[in-house]
């Protein structure tokens, strides 16, 4: 195993992996996840290894939650105002009106 720029242990380590669902540590290199286990990590670190007590807190894996609407952005692009480059509060409230004017009940 590379030296781990990172450990985080102590934990309780949620890994998503069914043969081994928890875990108390992590090691990390180069922003990947390179080992799971026990604290017994912590001996592949060294001086320049960050390590990171997470006093048996909980610890998932990060959520990124990156989709999109495709079909309601399409549908309903013209009625969604834009804000970039509005001047001042009396255009945006002119501009409100007017899309509340154009946009069909019961919208």
């Amino acid at each position: 195993m590379n030296v781990p720029d990172m450990i985080l242990y102590n934990g309780k380590i949620t890994t998503l992996d069914p043969s081994q669902p928890e875990v108390s540590a992590i090691a990390i290199t180069d922003g990947l996840i390179t080992a799971v286990g026990g604290d017994e990590l912590l001996n592949s670190a060294t001086e320049k290894t960050k390590k990171i007590d997470l006093k048996r807190k909980r610890t998932i894996p990060g959520l990124n939650d990156s989709h999109i609407h495709v079909i309601r952005g399409g549908l309903h692009y013209n009625m969604e105002l834009r804000w970039e480059g509005v001047p001042s509060i009396t255009i945006a409230l002119e501009m409100l009106k007017e899309q509340a004017r154009r946009t069909p009940a019961p919208q």
